[in-house]
């Protein structure tokens, strides 16, 4: 059985809600047919390193071999 080594990120979720039409923003849960619910993600500066890393070595086993 493999396991992947895993690293946990750092990061900070808020959810706002915002009416469409008025532009207002809510920090509490709002409901009604123009309002949308937002979602911010702030990641740590040492996690978004990692997962840049991560993600140029994926795009470096994509590339095709000459």
């Amino acid at each position: 059985m493999k396991t992947d080594n895993i690293t946990k990120v750092k990061c900070k979720t808020v959810y706002t809600w915002r009416n469409k039409k008025t532009g207002e923003v809510f920090k509490e849960e709002k409901e009604g047919p123009d309002i949308v619910k937002d979602c911010t993600v702030t990641v740590d500066p040492t996690g978004l390193e990692i997962i840049q890393k991560v993600m140029q070595q994926q795009n470096e086993n994509k590339k095709p071999k000459t």
